[in-house]
Protein backbone atom coordinates (compact mmCIF):
# COMPACT_ATOMS: atom_id res chain seq x y z
CA UNK A 1 0.00 0.00 0.00
CA UNK A 2 2.88 1.98 1.17
CA UNK A 3 4.55 1.70 -2.21
CA UNK A 4 1.72 1.96 -4.34
CA UNK A 5 1.21 5.66 -3.08
CA UNK A 6 4.54 6.62 -3.41
CA UNK A 7 4.34 5.93 -6.53
CA UNK A 8 1.46 7.94 -7.73
CA UNK A 9 2.77 10.75 -5.94
CA UNK A 10 6.10 10.34 -7.97
CA UNK A 11 4.25 10.20 -11.32
CA UNK A 12 2.12 13.21 -10.14
CA UNK A 13 4.92 15.11 -9.03
CA UNK A 14 6.78 14.51 -12.61
CA UNK A 15 3.78 15.05 -14.30
CA UNK A 16 4.14 18.82 -12.39
CA UNK A 17 7.57 19.07 -13.18
CA UNK A 18 7.25 18.42 -16.43
CA UNK A 19 3.94 20.72 -17.16
CA UNK A 20 5.43 23.44 -15.54
CA UNK A 21 8.91 23.27 -17.78
CA UNK A 22 7.10 23.31 -20.73
CA UNK A 23 4.87 25.90 -19.54
CA UNK A 24 7.78 27.88 -18.07
CA UNK A 25 9.59 27.73 -21.97
CA UNK A 26 6.83 29.02 -23.60
CA UNK A 27 5.35 31.80 -21.29
CA UNK A 28 8.47 32.98 -19.98
CA UNK A 29 11.25 31.90 -22.59
CA UNK A 30 13.66 29.77 -21.18
CA UNK A 31 15.63 27.34 -22.14
CA UNK A 32 14.50 23.72 -20.97
CA UNK A 33 17.35 23.80 -18.06
CA UNK A 34 16.26 26.73 -16.70
CA UNK A 35 12.39 26.09 -16.91
CA UNK A 36 13.03 22.35 -15.21
CA UNK A 37 15.21 24.48 -12.54
CA UNK A 38 12.70 26.94 -12.14
CA UNK A 39 10.04 24.56 -11.99
CA UNK A 40 11.85 22.16 -9.52
CA UNK A 41 12.65 25.05 -7.12
CA UNK A 42 8.95 25.97 -7.23
CA UNK A 43 7.56 22.23 -6.74
CA UNK A 44 9.89 22.35 -3.65
CA UNK A 45 9.08 26.04 -2.22
CA UNK A 46 13.14 26.49 -1.80
CA UNK A 47 13.63 29.21 -4.52
CA UNK A 48 17.30 31.01 -3.95
CA UNK A 49 15.97 34.27 -6.05
CA UNK A 50 18.23 33.85 -8.86
CA UNK A 51 14.89 33.21 -10.91
CA UNK A 52 11.72 34.25 -10.97
CA UNK A 53 8.71 34.84 -13.30
CA UNK A 54 8.27 38.26 -14.79
CA UNK A 55 4.73 37.97 -16.90
CA UNK A 56 1.64 37.50 -15.61
CA UNK A 57 1.11 33.86 -17.06
CA UNK A 58 4.46 32.79 -15.54
CA UNK A 59 3.55 34.11 -12.36
CA UNK A 60 0.13 32.84 -12.19
CA UNK A 61 1.64 29.29 -13.80
CA UNK A 62 4.27 29.70 -10.33
CA UNK A 63 1.77 29.73 -8.06
CA UNK A 64 -0.21 26.64 -9.39
CA UNK A 65 3.32 24.90 -9.18
CA UNK A 66 3.26 25.52 -5.54
CA UNK A 67 -0.36 24.83 -4.41
CA UNK A 68 -0.14 21.55 -6.61
CA UNK A 69 3.24 20.71 -6.66
CA UNK A 70 4.27 21.53 -3.32
CA UNK A 71 1.77 19.71 -1.61
CA UNK A 72 2.66 16.46 -3.63
CA UNK A 73 6.24 16.76 -3.09
CA UNK A 74 5.42 16.12 0.91
CA UNK A 75 3.52 13.63 0.09
CA UNK A 76 6.47 11.72 -1.58
CA UNK A 77 8.83 12.44 1.23
CA UNK A 78 5.63 11.25 3.93
CA UNK A 79 5.13 8.00 2.06
CA UNK A 80 8.84 7.52 1.39
CA UNK A 81 9.28 7.85 5.43
CA UNK A 82 6.16 5.74 6.07
CA UNK A 83 7.05 3.19 3.60
CA UNK A 84 11.01 3.13 5.22
CA UNK A 85 9.23 2.84 8.55
CA UNK A 86 6.54 0.07 7.66
CA UNK A 87 9.25 -2.15 6.22
CA UNK A 88 11.21 -1.39 9.84
CA UNK A 89 8.60 -2.39 11.64
CA UNK A 90 8.00 -5.00 9.69
CA UNK A 91 11.46 -6.86 9.78
CA UNK A 92 11.53 -6.04 14.01
CA UNK A 93 7.89 -7.77 13.83
CA UNK A 94 9.44 -10.62 11.94
CA UNK A 95 12.04 -10.87 14.27
CA UNK A 96 10.03 -11.43 16.92
CA UNK A 97 8.67 -14.02 15.10
CA UNK A 98 11.33 -16.02 14.46
CA UNK A 99 12.06 -15.99 18.05
CA UNK A 100 9.12 -17.22 18.86
CA UNK A 101 8.90 -19.73 16.88
CA UNK A 102 12.64 -21.10 18.32
CA UNK A 103 10.96 -20.92 21.75
CA UNK A 104 8.36 -23.17 20.79
CA UNK A 105 11.22 -25.91 19.11
CA UNK A 106 12.94 -25.45 22.31
CA UNK A 107 10.38 -26.16 24.94
CA UNK A 108 8.39 -28.79 22.85
CA UNK A 109 8.50 -28.96 19.30
CA UNK A 110 11.89 -31.00 19.39
CA UNK A 111 11.00 -33.00 21.64
CA UNK A 112 7.66 -33.97 19.95
CA UNK A 113 9.17 -34.17 16.68
CA UNK A 114 11.33 -36.61 17.90
CA UNK A 115 8.67 -38.79 19.14
CA UNK A 116 6.53 -38.68 15.99
CA UNK A 117 9.68 -39.23 13.69
CA UNK A 118 10.29 -42.69 15.98
CA UNK A 119 6.68 -43.69 15.79
CA UNK A 120 7.08 -43.32 11.77
CA UNK A 121 8.06 -46.83 10.45
CA UNK A 122 9.47 -44.98 7.22
CA UNK A 123 11.62 -42.36 8.81
CA UNK A 124 14.68 -43.82 7.58
CA UNK A 125 13.46 -42.74 4.40
CA UNK A 126 13.48 -39.05 5.72
CA UNK A 127 16.21 -39.19 7.51
CA UNK A 128 18.71 -39.99 4.56
CA UNK A 129 16.91 -36.63 2.66
CA UNK A 130 16.23 -34.33 5.80
CA UNK A 131 19.03 -35.01 8.13
CA UNK A 132 20.12 -31.51 8.71
CA UNK A 133 24.02 -30.57 8.36
CA UNK A 134 26.77 -27.80 8.51
CA UNK A 135 27.17 -28.69 4.91
CA UNK A 136 23.51 -27.71 3.73
CA UNK A 137 22.99 -24.97 1.37
CA UNK A 138 19.58 -23.31 0.48
CA UNK A 139 19.50 -26.46 -2.86
CA UNK A 140 19.55 -28.55 0.06
CA UNK A 141 16.72 -27.38 1.98
CA UNK A 142 15.06 -26.33 -1.31
CA UNK A 143 15.10 -30.32 -1.74
CA UNK A 144 14.21 -31.58 1.66
CA UNK A 145 10.99 -29.32 1.21
CA UNK A 146 9.88 -31.07 -1.77
CA UNK A 147 10.30 -34.42 -0.22
CA UNK A 148 8.22 -33.73 3.11
CA UNK A 149 5.84 -31.92 0.81
CA UNK A 150 5.05 -35.29 -0.92
CA UNK A 151 5.71 -37.57 1.98
CA UNK A 152 3.24 -40.08 3.46
CA UNK A 153 2.99 -39.10 7.11
CA UNK A 154 1.96 -42.02 9.00
CA UNK A 155 2.70 -43.52 12.65
CA UNK A 156 2.18 -46.71 14.68
CA UNK A 157 0.34 -45.83 17.77
CA UNK A 158 2.03 -49.14 19.64
CA UNK A 159 5.11 -47.16 19.27
CA UNK A 160 3.78 -43.26 20.91
CA UNK A 161 3.68 -43.66 24.49
CA UNK A 162 0.50 -41.27 25.07
CA UNK A 163 0.80 -40.93 28.80
CA UNK A 164 4.25 -39.25 28.26
CA UNK A 165 3.10 -37.32 25.28
CA UNK A 166 0.37 -36.27 27.63
CA UNK A 167 2.41 -35.04 30.61
CA UNK A 168 4.74 -33.45 27.72
CA UNK A 169 1.81 -31.56 26.42
CA UNK A 170 0.51 -30.54 30.01
CA UNK A 171 3.67 -29.54 31.26
CA UNK A 172 3.87 -26.90 28.26
CA UNK A 173 -0.21 -25.89 28.70
CA UNK A 174 0.86 -22.13 29.56
CA UNK A 175 3.30 -21.59 27.75
CA UNK A 176 1.28 -22.83 24.66
CA UNK A 177 -1.42 -20.78 25.36
CA UNK A 178 0.81 -17.71 25.60
CA UNK A 179 2.16 -18.15 22.00
CA UNK A 180 -1.48 -18.61 20.81
CA UNK A 181 -2.47 -15.08 22.50
CA UNK A 182 0.42 -13.32 21.01
CA UNK A 183 -0.33 -10.63 18.79
CA UNK A 184 2.62 -11.72 15.97
CA UNK A 185 2.10 -15.24 15.74
CA UNK A 186 -1.34 -14.40 13.80
CA UNK A 187 0.70 -13.22 11.27
CA UNK A 188 2.51 -16.53 10.05
CA UNK A 189 -1.01 -18.79 9.30
CA UNK A 190 1.21 -22.22 8.94
CA UNK A 191 3.13 -21.95 12.23
CA UNK A 192 -0.29 -20.55 13.83
CA UNK A 193 -2.20 -23.54 12.12
CA UNK A 194 0.55 -25.97 14.11
CA UNK A 195 0.36 -24.79 17.22
CA UNK A 196 -3.86 -24.86 16.83
CA UNK A 197 -3.52 -28.90 16.32
CA UNK A 198 -0.76 -29.32 19.13
CA UNK A 199 -3.24 -27.22 21.59
CA UNK A 200 -5.87 -29.40 20.06
CA UNK A 201 -4.00 -32.68 21.08
CA UNK A 202 -3.30 -31.88 24.49
CA UNK A 203 -6.83 -30.99 24.90
CA UNK A 204 -7.75 -34.79 23.41
CA UNK A 205 -5.50 -36.27 25.98
CA UNK A 206 -6.31 -34.42 28.83
CA UNK A 207 -9.64 -35.45 28.58
CA UNK A 208 -8.82 -38.97 28.43
CA UNK A 209 -8.20 -40.62 31.72
CA UNK A 210 -6.28 -43.99 30.65
CA UNK A 211 -4.53 -42.99 27.84
CA UNK A 212 -2.77 -46.61 28.45
CA UNK A 213 -5.99 -48.45 27.78
CA UNK A 214 -7.80 -46.78 24.77
CA UNK A 215 -10.27 -48.70 22.38
CA UNK A 216 -9.08 -48.88 18.80
CA UNK A 217 -11.70 -46.06 17.57
CA UNK A 218 -9.56 -43.54 19.95
CA UNK A 219 -6.68 -44.49 19.45
CA UNK A 220 -7.07 -44.56 15.42
CA UNK A 221 -9.14 -40.61 17.04
CA UNK A 222 -5.65 -39.87 17.85
CA UNK A 223 -3.47 -41.44 15.74
CA UNK A 224 -5.36 -39.08 12.87
CA UNK A 225 -4.66 -35.94 14.99
CA UNK A 226 -1.06 -36.78 15.68
CA UNK A 227 -0.43 -37.55 11.99
CA UNK A 228 -1.90 -34.00 11.15
CA UNK A 229 1.32 -32.18 14.05
CA UNK A 230 3.75 -34.38 11.97
CA UNK A 231 2.56 -33.61 8.84
CA UNK A 232 2.92 -29.54 9.99
CA UNK A 233 5.66 -29.90 11.78
CA UNK A 234 8.37 -31.22 10.31
CA UNK A 235 8.05 -28.61 7.65
CA UNK A 236 8.06 -26.00 9.97
CA UNK A 237 11.15 -27.82 11.67
CA UNK A 238 12.76 -27.50 8.32
CA UNK A 239 11.80 -23.89 7.76
CA UNK A 240 13.17 -22.79 11.09
CA UNK A 241 16.66 -24.62 10.16
CA UNK A 242 16.69 -22.97 6.79
CA UNK A 243 16.10 -19.54 9.04
CA UNK A 244 18.87 -19.54 11.95
CA UNK A 245 21.43 -21.14 9.30
CA UNK A 246 21.70 -17.48 7.94
CA UNK A 247 20.66 -15.32 10.90
CA UNK A 248 22.41 -17.63 13.79
CA UNK A 249 24.84 -20.19 12.39
CA UNK A 250 26.08 -20.51 15.98
CA UNK A 251 22.49 -21.93 17.13
CA UNK A 252 22.03 -23.94 13.29
CA UNK A 253 25.31 -25.57 14.76
CA UNK A 254 23.60 -26.84 17.96
CA UNK A 255 20.47 -27.72 16.10
CA UNK A 256 22.48 -29.77 13.62
CA UNK A 257 24.14 -31.99 16.64
CA UNK A 258 20.86 -32.81 18.39
CA UNK A 259 18.76 -33.16 15.02
CA UNK A 260 15.32 -35.16 15.69
CA UNK A 261 17.13 -38.17 13.11
CA UNK A 262 19.30 -38.72 15.43
CA UNK A 263 19.28 -41.27 18.10
CA UNK A 264 20.64 -39.04 20.59
CA UNK A 265 20.42 -35.51 22.44
CA UNK A 266 23.93 -35.38 23.08
CA UNK A 267 25.63 -32.06 21.42
CA UNK A 268 28.86 -32.91 22.53
CA UNK A 269 30.98 -31.21 19.64
CA UNK A 270 34.06 -33.27 20.02
CA UNK A 271 33.73 -37.21 20.92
Amino acid sequence: MERARLYVFAAVFFGVVLIGTLGFMRVEGLTALDALYFSVVTVATVGYGDIHPVTPMGKLLAMALILSGGGTFFGILAAAAEMFLGRREKRLRAEKLDMLIGLFFSQVGSTLVRRLIRADAGASALRESCDVSLRWTKENFKKAEGILKNYHYDLDMAAIDLPAMGKLLAANSEFLVRLLEHPNILEHETFTSLLQAVFHLKEELAHRPKLDALPDCDREHLRLDLRRIYSQILLQWLHYLDHIKDNYPYFFSFQCRVTPFLASEDATVCT
